[in-house]
């Protein structure tokens, strides 16, 4: 294992960003890309990592993938006053550059929505067609609509003040 910049010397129990990724502070660009990727595999909630973990494997590539961000943070590190700007592990608000992810009931209401929306077109396009073509052609305008509306639905921003709707 390559010879890593710990900052926990420093900076008491927090780790330096190269030690998030499991890498030493000289490696190269494709070292760090390298080291995310085994980071991101190891942390990522779905192979049973935590959000947090992952969400400070995510913000150190962040910082060290670009050469200026990592310039400026590696000028902090040398000083002594380098906290990694990555968020505590655990649950908390999302870091603003993440994108907000709807809530599992508006997911299930999505998902119902298009639901219907397949069974009207399969109702209409093997049923009814065969009874009425303009309330088959009627159902059918109306699951066009559907999918817009539920996405819209969905992805609208929570109201102010709190996430309750």
């Amino acid at each position: 294992m390559p010879d890593r910049t710990s900052a926990s010397a420093t900076a008491g129990k927090r780790r330096s960003l190269y030690d998030l990724l499991g890498v030493a502070s000289s490696a190269s660009a494709d070292d760090i890309r390298a080291g995310y990727r085994r980071a991101a595999r190891a942390t990522h909630p779905d192979a049973g990592g935590s959000e947090g973990a992952f969400r400070q494997v995510t913000a150190a590539y962040r910082v060290l993938g670009d050469p200026d961000r990592r310039h400026r943070y590696d000028e902090r590190l040398a000083a002594g006053r380098a906290a990694p700007p990555t968020p505590a592990p655990g649950p908390g608000p999302a870091p603003a550059s993440s994108v907000p992810q709807p809530d599992a009931r508006a997911r299930r209401a999505y998902f119902i929505a298009m639901g219907i929306c397949v069974l009207l077109f399969v109702v209409a396009g093997a049923i009814v067609r065969l009874v009425s073509t303009p309330a088959a052609i009627g159902m059918m305008l109306i699951a066009m609509l559907i999918p817009p509306v539920a996405a819209i639905a969905v992805n609208r921003p929570p109201p102010p003040g709190g996430e309750d709707r």
